[in-house]
């Protein structure tokens, strides 16, 4: 019974919603209602500016990285650790406290990817940048960073289950940004900096 506590204690605080916290703390007003309607720093950042969403993107990555270090720590089989650390995200976007409703879980599974591997967080994180201020697509950036995960886990030489871990998560960032592909494929996805409503966070 080692370690099968962790996957609802990742679970509980992968589904702390920063961002909802945040926007209320700063401008006492439930993030949901205004802009995309998500819990991610992106739209912090709409509803209370550039700081309150940096502070929103930390506190999402921390708790990713957290629950990773939980899980390795405690949780020695890797097929439990494998559920244990996915849970975070899972909680993030399908939160316990919002209905089951969430973001889509890109600044938590930043956090969990610079745990099991920061130079691989970096050249993701990197890539987000390069991407967004090329296309100024922030869905692209993430897809685009999200792609990176399993080959730089690979390439940095981390142990089976991280990169099987990383497979994983790009593939639930891509169906979490669904609608996102869609609308890059057709040509109507909103760019940054133009006021639109983007559903990413």
């Amino acid at each position: 019974m080692t370690g099968w506590w962790v996957l609802l204690f990742n679970y509980l605080i992968g589904s702390l919603p920063f961002g909802l916290i945040i926007g209320w703390m700063v401008k006492g007003v439930d993030i949901r209602k205004f802009g995309s309607g998500n819990i991610g720093a992106t739209n912090v950042s709409r509803v209370a500016g550039f700081a309150p969403a940096l502070i929103a993107g930390i506190a999402d990555a921390l708790k990713g990285f957290l629950g990773a270090w939980i899980a390795t720590y405690f949780v020695p089989n890797p097929y439990l650790w494998f559920f244990a650390t996915f849970l975070i995200v899972i909680g993030h976007n399908w939160s316990l406290f919002l209905s089951f409703k969430g973001g889509k879980g890109v600044a938590t599974t930043l956090g969990v990817l610079f745990y099991l591997s920061w130079p691989a967080a970096i050249i993701s994180f990197l890539v987000w940048i390069g991407v967004v201020a090329g296309s100024r697509y922030s869905s692209l950036g993430s897809l685009m960073g999200a792609l990176m995960m399993p080959i730089s886990l690979f390439l940095f030489q981390r142990p089976l289950h991280y990169i099987g871990w990383g497979i994983f998560a790009c593939l639930l960032v891509f169906w979490r940004h669904s609608e996102n592909i869609k609308r890059l494929m057709s040509g109507q996805e909103h760019k940054v900096g133009k006021g639109e409503r983007e559903n990413h966070g």
